[in-house]
């Protein structure tokens, strides 16, 4: 089946044809229904293009692999020989494991505790640079084979290890009372929460309705003994001030503001223009590299 691909963001300048990118990174983020990439010099710390591909998110992977096809098709930047690429999966769920008791032997009998195990699926963990933790998570086989051999790279991750990576940086991250970051995505999001500068949870969900984010917000945050009202909560994501979520939350969140774009950085003009939020998880890819 044929498929008619456009780019729902693309980003770039002069500055990227002046550029040698076989010293550049090629960070690449694939959720559902979504595949994007930023191309990302490391000497200047600068980010020189973007690009997001936006489809009807699916439930089954081979919908999702088909449409990423159709993106190698008609996109001839990413056979470009980058420095490196970095593979990042949003699409599946994962847990934290303390590395004292992490054995990679059994690393799917982790997964498989919290998670139900699904077919045609590869155990993959990562480790937290300067963090005792380890990131075990699960991705469809089929999707994981094909990026890796059109990219010949090895180098791949999950998207919440580089959120993990990039929450210390943000100017509130020891916000009195704590603070939450939410990560907004098409029918799933991520809340992440520290107190004191240390990580008390980090959990995916989905959600059908706005108040299905602010149910699971407000419920965490009292299980972990904290009250919504005194939180710092910070939202991230393709979303806006009129989205349902954000409507949602801003009538029961009292500390509610957008994430702050990844301080440390150089983003050309063109992607100034675009909310840092939207973005925040991709441009985080660049710590992890």
């Amino acid at each position: 089946m044929a498929y008619n691909i456009h780019p729902a963001f693309t980003v770039d300048d002069e500055s990227l044809l002046e550029t040698d990118l076989t010293a550049c990174h090629l960070l690449v983020l694939i959720g559902s229904g979504t595949f994007s990439y930023v191309v990302y010099d490391p000497v200047p710390k600068k980010f020189l293009a973007l690009k997001s591909y936006h489809f009807q998110p699916q439930k089954q992977a081979l919908a999702d692999l088909e449409m990423i096809e159709e993106v190698f098709d008609t996109d001839k930047l990413l056979f470009t020989a980058f420095k490196s690429v970095l593979l990042s999966f949003n699409t599946g769920n994962g847990v934290l494991v303390p590395d004292i008791y992490y054995m990679s032997a059994v690393k799917k009998d982790y997964l498989h505790l919290a998670q139900p195990e699904k077919m045609q699926e590869a155990i993959l963990s990562d480790l937290l640079p300067g963090k005792p933790i380890v990131n075990v998570y699960g991705i469809d086989k089929d999707l994981l084979g094909f990026l890796r051999k059109e990219f010949s790279t090895d180098l791949v991750l999950h998207a919440n290890t580089a959120l993990l990576q990039s929450y210390p940086l943000d100017l509130d991250f020891q916000a009195p009372g704590g603070i939450a970051f939410v990560e907004v995505r098409q029918r799933t999001f991520t809340v992440t929460v520290y107190t004191g500068g240390e990580l008390q949870i980090q959990q995916e969900s989905e959600y059908q309705h706005g108040l299905d984010v602010v149910y699971f917000l407000v419920n965490t945050l009292r299980q972990l003994g904290l009250q919504e009202q005194q939180v710092k909560v910070k939202v991230a994501g393709v979303v806006s001030a009129d989205d349902e979520v954000y409507q949602e939350m801003y009538k029961f969140i009292t500390r509610l503001e957008w994430v702050q774009r990844l301080p440390g950085f150089h983003y050309i003009t063109k992607m100034q223009e675009i909310p840092g939020y939207y973005f925040h998880n991709l441009y985080a890819l660049a710590l992890c590299v």
